[in-house]
């Protein structure tokens, strides 16, 4: 399987407001249709609010194509943070779980930027003194570098890439244990088998989401690590953080170890302004070929 555009498009890893995305999810919908992509996922990060908003209006109205249910839940393996996105799961059975409670995400969100506030003040980093989450899914990694920076003097603390972008905020500095930042957020998620686990009792389908976006020294070993445990049923091939070849290496893997392929554009509105709905990397689209041997029965065109 290589990468080749076809005429049905797909994009099945997109954020909205639900979770760290800066748009509605009718506002992503629309952006949708007018891509022209065929089938999407709202995979908001341990949330499933996206589709609560989407039961209220008239999704016909924004977007054409077919909705798959989706939620981007965060797991551990081997000590790190990985995500895993369930895919065709069934909402009812995942709110019963209680792992997606907002009580929950906030405690947890609140108890983690205390940390990072005091990790600032120690290394005479400026923040808000009043800074916290009161609502919504904001996360404390999030919340914290943009109020960083917002007072400019605070550059000089950080490396380029970091100072810019939140993802490398988060995947060298919060996910680093060899940083002043980092936060040990090990005993707040499940593991990959109990993440796998919750989607298949909820109907869905389970995917490792962007390999290449964690911090580990051996990509190929941590990602067979993984798959040994024998509980995914595929891996994101296609995704902002993979170039074409590290695509079609993983297009290969899936090929060889006879697991699904999926892709998405890891979309978020204006948080990651590089990013485009309905493309991986800049100018490459994600294909309805690899979604085709999995997809749900109750979504077919």
């Amino acid at each position: 399987l290589k990468c080749r555009e076809l005429y049905k498009m797909i994009d099945l890893h997109i954020h909205t407001t639900s979770s760290d995305g800066s748009e509605e999810p009718e506002e992503v919908i629309a952006k949708a249709q007018s891509a022209g992509l065929k089938y999407i996922s709202i995979t908001d990060h341990d949330s499933i609010g996206a589709y609560k908003k989407l039961e209220k209006i008239k999704v016909s109205d924004y977007f054409t194509g077919s909705i798959i249910t989706g939620c981007e839940f965060t797991a551990v393996h081997d000590g790190k943070p990985v995500e895993i996105l369930g895919y065709d799961i069934d909402l009812e059975s995942i709110s019963e779980t209680g792992i997606i409670s907002d009580e929950r995400f906030l405690e947890r969100e609140n108890e983690y930027l205390n940390k990072l506030k005091d990790v600032c003040k120690s290394l005479g980093i400026k923040f808000s003194r009043n800074l916290s989450i009161r609502s919504g899914r904001y996360f404390a990694t999030q919340v914290m570098h943009s109020d960083i920076k917002s007072y400019p003097e605070n550059e000089k603390h950080f490396s380029k890439e970091v100072w810019e972008k939140i993802n490398a905020f988060y995947r060298t500095c919060v996910t680093n244990p060899d940083s002043p930042f980092f936060l040990d957020q090990m005993k707040n998620y499940p593991t990959v088998q109990e993440a796998a686990d919750l989607i298949k009792k909820a109907g869905g389908k389970a995917f490792l989401a962007h390999i290449y976006g964690y911090i580990v020294d051996d990509y190929e070993s941590f990602l067979d690590s993984i798959i040994s445990l024998n509980v995914l049923d595929g891996i994101e091939c296609y995704h902002s953080l993979h170039s074409m070849d590290k695509t079609n290496y993983l297009l290969d893997y899936c090929s060889k170890h006879k697991l699904y392929a999926s892709g998405g554009s890891d979309y978020h509105g204006k948080i990651k302004p590089d990013v485009k709905i309905g493309e991986s990397i800049s100018g490459v689209k994600i294909p309805y070929e690899i979604l085709e041997p999995w997809l749900p029965n109750n979504t077919q065109a």
